[in-house]
């Protein structure tokens, strides 16, 4: 008899722990903001808008698609040198380096050798993949500093549709920082081993 009564209280705990993981997990930090927010601040908050998902601007929660927006602020704060850097912090994004080149994996696919064709990026909405091997660069041959990056929008899923064959995998598009943005003049240096600058 005791060892049924052990046994049934064993197994009510067990049911129970999901349900009061979940519950503190909610009241101490909601949708990774840092802080806990009641329902009133979310309903309130400000949802960024996307111009990659459809063509057009519209809010993320219209989007018909996955997107994650990476903005100047968390790029300055985790010191993000290269876009290869800014993709490889996102979930379901590697990259691999063969001493040349950065090549970008999504979801566990990514083939040796295949110069990141299944990848269209795009500046400002302008296509930037190269024309011969229709490959980009996301390491240091990336045609921008991080430091002029405003925002990194990426929209995840086959958009083939919209932009041609090269969007497979997914859009990654690199909004720019306007002029009015800047207050006075931003000097950006950069030092490395063997004399680099």
């Amino acid at each position: 008899m005791r060892i049924r009564h052990r046994l049934f209280s064993c197994i009510c705990m067990l049911a129970l722990c999901p349900v009061l993981t979940v519950s503190a997990m909610a009241e101490s930090e909601p949708f990774g903001f840092g802080e806990g927010l009641d329902e009133e601040m979310l309903l309130f908050a400000d949802i960024p808008s996307v111009y990659s998902a459809s063509k057009y601007e519209q809010k993320v929660t219209e989007a018909p698609s996955k997107v994650s927006i990476v903005t100047a602020e968390e790029i300055q704060r985790y010191g993000y040198q290269t876009l290869a850097d800014i993709l490889r912090s996102l979930p379901g994004f590697y990259t691999t380096y063969d001493r040349n080149y950065d090549y970008i994996g999504v979801r566990g696919f990514g083939i040796p050798g295949d110069y990141d064709t299944r990848l269209l990026l795009l500046v400002d909405g302008h296509r930037i993949n190269d024309n011969v091997y229709d490959s980009l660069y996301s390491d240091r041959g990336f045609i921008l500093d991080v430091d002029l990056i405003d925002r990194v929008e990426l929209v995840r899923g086959p958009s083939s549709s919209l932009y041609g064959s090269s969007a497979f995998f997914g859009i990654v598009n690199v909004i720019t920082k306007k002029g009015r943005d800047l207050n006075g003049t931003e000097v950006s240096a950069a030092a490395g081993s063997h004399d680099s600058y």
